[in-house]
This record gives structure tokens, C-alpha cells and sequence, in this order.
């Protein structure tokens, strides 16, 4: 009997190491502006396409020894590393449902929602690191996976709409603001679609939270890297790594902050 769970573990790990391939696909695709639907891979030095036998995630890195088999080119370790802890997240999240009894007393498919909603927004910070973008394809498939977690949580519609259309309206005047005085964008138009699965997933009122602290966390990162000499005034810094991560603070510790703020005031 633990052969086989043991052995069905390992099958959804390396699952998750192929959503992850796909994905690196899809943001590098949509960063170079080219369609992820069709069109096999091809090796990004000598422009020839990928056997399937090379293409598979994580096996095919280590056969190669990191190369392709066609230009023996360097590939990037940057994919191998984002399959590898996929692969690695699946495990964890199942000694973390055997071990954690902070997860025990939750529904099985809302845990599951739930880690692949965080397994979706670590692609989507990846994707801003890298190319300043946030994919549409992404942020469909995560508000998607958040609409689902409405309906099994039984949350309320009318406080995650509140939310959703709060934080867009705040986003959207940022951004027309700061085109129209400083003709240049504080913010780009994927942090505006972001903010639709963060607001359905958080909900009102720790959308309030969530867009507090993604700023101050951002200022204190851009006050940093001025200072240090890694940005200079005016670059561009990546803000969805800060929604998300303001994100997972206001999940988890959103109504505490909110309480300890009122208590503060009064």
C-alpha cells in the first residue's frame, strides 16, 4: 500500500515538473511575443527543434549533461532548477499533509487548490523577474484555480467582487495617472490583471492589507537598491514578486495585522 501512494506521489511530482516546463515555455514564448499553443521546441542557440526524448523535465537536463545534443550548446539551468523544485514541491506538500496538523483539519481539494494557486504565482513572480511580464495565461489560469476556491470555501461573491473592483480601480488610476503627468508607467497593465485573482483569492478586507504592503515592501526594496548602487533612479523594478508575496503575508496574517492596526488607532 505505501509503494503505490509513494509511487502515485512521484507520478503527480513529476506532473508538476511538466506544468512547470510548460510553463517556462509559455513565459518565454510570450516574451518574445510568439504563440505557446503550437510549434515544437527548439534549442535556443542552433535554432534545432527538441526530440521528445530530450525534452522531458529534469531527466533529459541530466542525460545531456546541460547540453544540446545538436550545437552541444549550454542550456539554461534556469529551467532545469524551476523543474526540479516542482518536482521537489510535490513531495513537501505530501509529508505536509501527513506531518503538518495546521493542514490536517482542512477539505483535501481545498489544500490542493490552494498549493496550486501558490505553485501558479511562483511562475508568475518568476516571469516578472526575468522579463518584467506577467503572462495573460498565467493569470487566467489563477483566477480560475481562485474562482474554484470560492465556490469550495462558500466565500462571499459580494466581498471578493468588492475587492476586485476596488483594487483594479486603484491599480487602473495609478497607472492612467502616471502616464498622463509623468508620461512613463508606475505600474504595467499585468499588476492590474493580477490584482483580479489576488482580490478573489484574499477578499475584502485583506485586499486593503495586501496593497499596503506590496508598496512599502517595494519602496523598501527600491530604497535599498538605490543605495546599494543596483537600480538607478527612474529603472524599472518588478512589482508582482511584492503583490504576491504582500499577498501571502495578508492570507496568512492579514486579520491579525488589521486588528493590531485598529487597536493601534484606538
Amino acid at each position: 500500500m505505501l509503494f503505490f501512494e509513494l509511487a502515485l506521489v512521484f507520478i503527480c511530482s513529476y506532473f508538476l515538473a511538466i506544468l512547470a516546463s510548460f510553463f517556462n515555455v509559455v513565459i518565454f514564448r510570450t516574451a518574445r511575443e510568439e504563440s505557446f499553443v503550437g510549434g515544437r521546441s527548439k534549442c535556443e542557440h542552433c535554432g534545432k527543434q527538441i526530440s521528445w526524448r530530450d525534452n522531458l523535465p529534469i531527466y533529459s537536463f541530466i542525460m545531456l549533461a546541460g547540453r544540446c545534443r545538436s550545437c552541444h550548446s549550454q542550456i539554461s539551468r534556469r529551467h532545469f532548477i524551476s523543474e526540479l523544485l516542482a518536482f521537489v514541491s510535490g513531495w513537501f506538500f505530501y509529508f505536509g499533509l501527513l506531518h503538518a496538523q495546521a493542514l490536517q483539519g482542512l477539505p483535501i481539494g481545498q489544500l490542493i487548490v490552494y498549493f496550486l494557486c501558490f505553485f501558479v504565482l511562483a511562475f508568475i513572480v518568476w516571469a516578472d523577474l526575468q522579463y518584467f511580464l506577467v503572462p495573460d495565461f498565467l493569470v487566467i489560469l489563477l483566477t480560475i484555480f481562485t474562482v474554484i476556491l470560492l465556490f469550495l470555501t462558500e466565500s462571499a461573491w459580494q466581498t471578493a467582487l468588492l475587492a476586485v473592483i476596488f483594487s483594479c480601480a486603484v491599480f487602473a488610476m495609478i497607472y492612467l495617472v502616471a502616464r498622463k503627468f509623468l508620461a512613463k508607467e508606475a505600474l504595467g497593465l499585468g499588476d492590474l490583471k493580477l490584482m483580479v485573482p489576488l482580490s478573489l483569492l484574499l477578499s475584502w478586507p485583506l485586499i486593503l492589507v495586501n496593497i499596503f504592503l506590496a508598496f512599502i515592501l517595494g519602496g523598501i526594496f527600491a530604497m535599498i537598491a538605490l543605495v546599494t548602487g543596483r537600480k538607478k533612479f527612474g529603472q524599472a523594478l518588478p512589482f508582482a514578486p511584492f503583490l504576491v508575496l504582500a499577498a501571502l503575508i495578508s492570507l496568512f496574517y492579514g486579520k491579525f495585522l488589521i486588528d493590531w492596526y485598529l487597536g493601534f488607532l484606538l
